[in-house]
This record gives structure tokens, sequence and C-alpha cells, in this order.
């Protein structure tokens, strides 16, 4: 079992979802589990920097849930796994949650699902947040987390020549 972990907030607008999904191809990911809070667009129907973006989650085959299974990539967001408070730069609402080990919180809700997951699959799992830098954001302690929980290995997808990286 192999988790790992990507985030695609440098990449250019026009080649974020091909750069994603080519990291992920190289890596050998299978199933890529999206752990931003609000992986949709803030305004649907706005077509300014709010709108829809195609690695936005869309109904239907729009989006990058439909992007991924046409690259063989299985997609889940796991809401539960969002960073619980936005302006928590140190992220102790979110550990302190991860630490008590307590179902009643989201995040060990979620983790239980991505440990179901993990144990399904031999194949590379990605976790996905937007954030650039990996040690400041959620999805390192998520990632954490889940390899305590479950050992393993954990390490960022880097982009090896992708566009944008």
């Amino acid at each position: 079992m192999t988790l790992l972990t990507i985030g695609y907030g440098t990449w250019p607008a026009k080649v974020r979802l091909t750069s994603m999904i080519d990291c992920l191809r190289v890596a050998g990911v299978k199933w890529l589990i999206d752990i931003r809070h609000s992986p949709c667009a803030s305004n649907p129907r706005s077509s300014g920097i709010y709108g829809e973006r195609v690695w936005h989650l869309h109904a239907g085959d729009a989006g990058i849930e439909a992007a991924l299974r046409q690259a063989g990539i299985d997609y889940r967001w796991y809401v539960e796994l969002g960073n619980p408070q936005k302006n928590d730069s140190e992220m102790r609402i979110l550990r302190d949650h991860l630490k008590s080990g307590d179902a009643r919180w989201p995040v060990n809700r979620g983790l239980n699902l991505l440990r179901e997951l993990l144990a399904a699959t031999n194949s590379p799992v990605a976790v996905m947040c937007a954030c650039a830098d990996h040690r400041r954001c959620h999805r390192s302690v998520i990632a954490a987390a889940a390899v305590q929980r479950r050992p393993g290995t954990g390490r960022p997808v880097r982009a090896r020549g992708a566009a944008g990286a």
C-alpha cells in the first residue's frame, strides 16, 4: 500500500488538470481521494475567477471525476477529511480531532473510510488538496495520520516534467 499526496496550487489553470493526471499516472495512482473541503465552484453561474473549472467536482460527465475516470483513475470525495477550520493555520482543531480518535469527529470517520480503501487495494492511492505546499496543507496531516493508523508509506507526488511544475 502506498499513500501519496498531491496539490495543484501552483500549476497554471490551463494545464492544471492534465498536469495532475500526468503526475498521478507516472506514480501509478489508481485512486484519487479529494480532501478539499469545497471541491465545487464557489459560484457555478459565474464565468469569472470563482466559476466552474475542469478540476472542480461537477454533476454528470464533466469535471475532475469524469477526466480521472477517462484516465483510468477512480475518484472519491471524502468531505470528512477536509480541514474543519480554514482560518486555523496551525491546524489545531484538526490535530485535536485526530488525536482524540473519537468517531464523533468527521476526520476520524474519514480516516476509517480511507483505511478501508487502502486495505482493499494494492494500487497507490493519492489524497489531493488545492494547496501548493504539502508541508503547510492539511493533506500532510491527514496522510501522516493515515500512515500512523495503517502502516505504509506516504510521500508527495512531484510534478516530474509536467507543464507548469
